[in-house]
């Protein structure tokens, strides 16, 4: 409980040493605060790493998609060439 105080001490003391050094009063720090925290920028280029990552994960899934599909095919063809002269006999 003790840190507690005086982190908040020392916080108040940055934040007024702040408000002092650049003459801005606590509703232009707080205006400033709240436009960095809801910068849309930053909203805008999540979305499009997001959808960026979703197609390339959609690309990953059809690629393997495929490559399972040969491999059964391979495998379906090959037990049918290795069944055949079995079944001439």
């Amino acid at each position: 409980m003790k840190n507690l105080v005086w982190l908040v001490v020392a916080a108040l003391i940055a934040l007024a040493g702040y408000m002092l050094f650049t003459g801005k009063g606590p509703q232009e720090v707080a205006i400033e605060a709240s436009e960095a925290i809801n910068a849309p920028e930053v909203a805008e280029d999540m979305t499009n790493a997001a959808e960026d990552a979703a197609d390339a994960i959609a690309g990953s899934v059809d690629a393997a998609g495929e490559a399972i599909s040969d491999a059964v095919d391979d495998a379906t063809e090959s037990a049918n060439d290795a069944a055949e002269p079995a079944a001439q006999n």
